[in-house]
């Protein structure tokens, strides 16, 4: 492990709007709804009134050997709904991706919104992502060895944040795009975190919810788990309640500043006023019996919106209807309500609609808006017996009933737990609370109210197929190593093509923790968890003692792959023999899930889904929970594994590449000594032009241009293309190779240390620039590595290396150093890490 980064006393800050940072109210001025009982807001009501239900045979794939054989589908129009997206590629928009578009529209309309302009970000939750497109990825590759034409574009099109680039593309539309993938809570996820961007100052305007598709892995994943109910009917709080149905749906809310909101004159449908989330450290899948994370968010949401609980009108429950977790919600609403909790009235919306996962959270909090317009609640139907341990009023049909203030509860896999909490529009406003711009960071020395205060980081670490910790990152990158590939043999069929991969090594004895969720982890969770103990035992918090408040922010591209495969494999050669032990390690949260459970982060921890530039997204995330004073200290780590479908979805980007895994973390906080990180926002573009035209903006700017530069170049001049382009622009760059042609530079060529100057220079502690040299003067302009060449394709990870190699070679330096990634989809972002 390397040394702590505590030498230097620097900070982060991040580009954003110098704005005041003060709590406002956030109104909700649109909303659109899609689900299994209706394509927009007045179908869905028109159902609840009728208390209808959905529930029908599964049609969409063989679920002739599972013990449940039905769910709830949307029935989706057959117009063509993505105008902008070629017509050769209209199979490939997932039908989760349509029924956000159709949400989009009705929000949009309801907000009395031409388009997405003057929207500041979209912040979207989803469980699955486009699962259908990967399943057909996976189904051709196994069906045959040789390379199959179209396997390009569907696995591009399975990323979900492809998807939702076709989107963006139908309406023009290039900012922030957030994708949030902590299972059952991600709608509710999604929607709180835009509420923490405007309560910051970071937004005023900003679009979130979720989504989610029926998919065959899931659908069986949940199936071998015995989480669906027999019958195909769920009845939630019912006592002799059998299980779960599962859905579809989507669902958007448009969340705005009041001022904002005045300012174009919108009307606004009801308050965003609470929010809280917590982690369930119990089990992966299943929730405390006591429901402490529950009650946590309950209390914590109901404090932020100013409320008590008997205030509370209506509770829009999670209530699955599975034995375990409808017994933890039904304890953790008496605990946090008492006596209060009899005068609740409460229900299960999915009871009719069925649990949409990832979309769950932000469908349910539409109907809690659409209980609140309309002045009714919607019943928990199906029940013949209600359960004792239910204490408040469990309504068990549609009623017309005065709602005033609503509460929605999400809880997900990876214990995930979300609360949020509306209010009508006329309400008083809670007593104004001290302002996070307000609050002194170092006694005696108040935060500034003009500008957001910056970001420290303390704590750095790695593992990738250098090696496993920091020091063996930077020495194979110094020294331009040329790391070993193996091929990428097949688990299921065989391959007439070499396809080679760079693996990271096995762990060193006691790298990792004897820590028994780590036993049947996937790598990804061992990489995750690698890193993240790095980072802490440099910046002086070994296994996490003394850092106080943790919170955890990862990034993925893929995400468990390897368990992903082996299980859909399972599912289609042996469904009757499906492991329930693989299911749950295949969800996106699991490895932040374990990291917390280990570390005892029981404060927010969430996943966001993307690629490289994403690592951007998950820094500002961990910025705003500091701002909000949720965490003390955030964990950002960026990871990813390798299995043969995603070498193989490498090789068809280009036969030239090869995918690598690992993990690169960052600890961040606003106090304590740390290093520098000035970066631009991660912003999308729909067009290699576009891509080049903003690095070349990065390149014109001396801020992320400086002599020591980490670039994204892979040696494969068509990857290249568009970061090559921004030699034209400002200072020309230098490959760090050629740094031995300036005059002063020194001609030792195997131990000449990294270094600020080309005269002499202190030992590096960490590596040396074998025959590189280590000039940065005017006539030797630029001095560059390219972990990509070295490395291979990390994806996920590697925007988050690329930052942790700029933090290891700034902390031994002095010296700024500048990183340019572009992401594999036309994202792209600039960043320098600095003393």
């Amino acid at each position: 492990m390397s040394s702590s980064l505590g030498i230097h006393s620097p900070v982060i800050s991040v580009l954003f709007p110098v704005v005041p940072v003060y709590p406002q109210r956030i109104l909700i001025t649109g909303a659109g709804i899609v689900s299994p009982l209706g394509l927009d807001w007045q179908e869905n009501e028109a159902s609840f009134r009728a208390n209808r239900t959905a529930f029908r045979p599964v049609t969409m794939f063989d679920v002739s050997q599972r013990i449940a054989r039905t769910a709830a589908h949307v029935d989706l129009p057959e117009e063509r709904l993505f105008l902008k997206t070629p017509g050769r590629r209209q199979h490939l928009i997932d039908r989760g991706t349509k029924m956000l578009l159709l949400a989009l529209r009705e929000t949009l309309a309801m907000a009395r919104l031409p388009g997405l302009q003057g929207i500041d970000a979209i912040i979207i939750g989803t469980s699955a992502g486009a699962m259908g497109i990967g399943q057909e990825y996976f189904r051709h590759a196994t069906s045959s060895p040789s390379k199959i034409p179209g396997q390009i574009s569907r696995l591009e099109f399975y990323q979900p944040h492809r998807q939702l680039n076709a989107i963006a593309m139908e309406y023009d539309w290039h900012g922030p795009m957030i994708l949030v993938s902590n299972a059952c809570a991600s709608g509710a996820n999604a929607i709180g975190d835009a509420m923490a961007m405007i309560q910051t100052g970071k937004a005023k305007r900003v679009l979130a919810g979720g989504y989610d598709a029926l998919a065959e892995l899931v659908y069986a994943g949940f199936d071998t788990l015995r989480a669906l109910a027999p019958s195909g009917i769920p009845r939630p709080f019912d006592a002799a309640r059998d299980g779960l149905a599962l859905g579809e749906g989507a669902a958007l809310v448009l969340l705005e500043s009041e001022d904002a909101a005045a300012e174009r004159g919108a009307d606004a449908i009801a308050v965003a006023a609470g929010y809280a989330t917590a982690t369930d450290l119990h089990h992966l899948t299943q929730p405390d019996p006591a429901g402490k994370a529950a009650i946590r968010t309950m209390t914590g949401a109901c404090a932020m919106a100013g409320i008590a609980p008997h205030e509370v009108t209506y509770i829009n429950s999670h209530g699955t209807g599975t034995p375990y977790n409808d017994v933890a919600e039904a304890s953790a609403v008496k605990a946090w309500a008492g006596d209060a909790a009899a005068k609740i009235s409460l229900s299960s919306t999915k009871s009719a609609m069925g649990h949409l996962l990832g979309g769950a959270g932000a469908v349910e909090a539409v109907i809690c808006l659409m209980a609140m317009r309309g002045q009714w609640m919607p019943g928990s139907l199906n029940i013949r017996e209600t359960d004792p341990a239910v204490s408040f009023d469990l309504v068990h049909t549609f009623r017309q009933a005065p709602v005033n203030v609503t509460l929605t509860n999400s809880f997900g896999f990876g214990g995930t737990n979300a609360t949020l909490v509306f209010t009508e529009c006329g309400r008083p406003r809670p007593q104004t609370l001290e302002s996070p711009a307000s609050i002194s960071l170092e006694r005696g020395r108040p935060r500034p109210q003009t500008s957001f205060p910056p970001l420290r980081i303390s704590g750095a670490g790695a593992v990738s197929s250098a090696g496993w910790g920091t020091a063996a990152l930077a020495q194979a990158i110094l020294n331009n190593t040329s790391l070993p590939t193996t091929d990428s043999l097949r688990t299921v069929g065989t391959r007439d093509w070499e396809c080679p991969i760079r693996t990271a090594p096995p762990a060193p004895a006691d790298t990792l923790p004897k820590f028994p969720r780590l036993r049947r982890a996937s790598p990804i969770t061992k990489f995750t968890m690698a890193a993240a103990l790095e980072a802490l035992t440099q910046a002086g918090f070994p296994q996490g003692k003394g850092a106080g408040r943790l919170g955890i922010v990862q990034l993925m591209f893929n995400g468990c792959v390897q368990f992903s495969g082996k299980f859909y494999h399972e599912v289609l050669d042996t469904p009757a023999l499906a492991s329930p032990l693989i299911f749950p390690e295949t969800v996106y949260n699991a490895p932040a899930s374990h990291v917390a459970a280990y570390l005892g982060v029981d404060g927010p921890a969430t996943t966001l889904i993307g690629e490289s530039s994403a690592i951007i997204e998950a820094v500002d995330i961990a910025h705003t929970w500091l701002l909000q004073d949720l965490v003390d200290h955030v964990l950002v780590i960026g990871a990813e594994e390798c299995d043969w479908l995603g070498a193989e979805a490498v090789h068809y980007y280009h036969p030239e590449m090869k995918a690598t895994e690992g993990a690169g973390a960052l600890l961040l906080s606003l106090t304590g000594p740390g290093l520098k990180l000035t970066h631009t926002p991660a912003l999308p573009f729909h067009n290699e032009a576009e891509k080049a035209a903003q690095l070349q903006t990065l390149a014109a700017n001396p801020t992320f241009n400086r002599p020591h530069h980490i670039t994204g170049l892979s040696g494969i001049p068509l990857l290249d293309h568009s970061e090559s382009q921004k030699s034209t622009v400002g200072t020309p760059a230098r490959d760090c190779r050629d740094a031995l042609d300036c005059d002063d530079a020194p001609k030792s060529p195997a131990s000449t240390p990294l270094s600020p100057d080309c005269g002499d220079a202190p030992k590096s502690t960490v590596g040396t620039l074998a025959r590189d040299g280590a000039a940065s003067t005017d006539s030797c302009p630029q001095i560059t590595h390219h972990p990509r060449q070295i490395l291979g394709e990390a994806m996920g990870a590697a925007g988050a290396l690329q930052l942790v190699l700029a933090t290891t070679l700034a902390q031994q330096t002095g010296q700024p150093i500048s990183i340019t990634l572009p992401g594999t989809l036309c994202a792209s972002y600039g960043a320098v890490v600095e003393a």
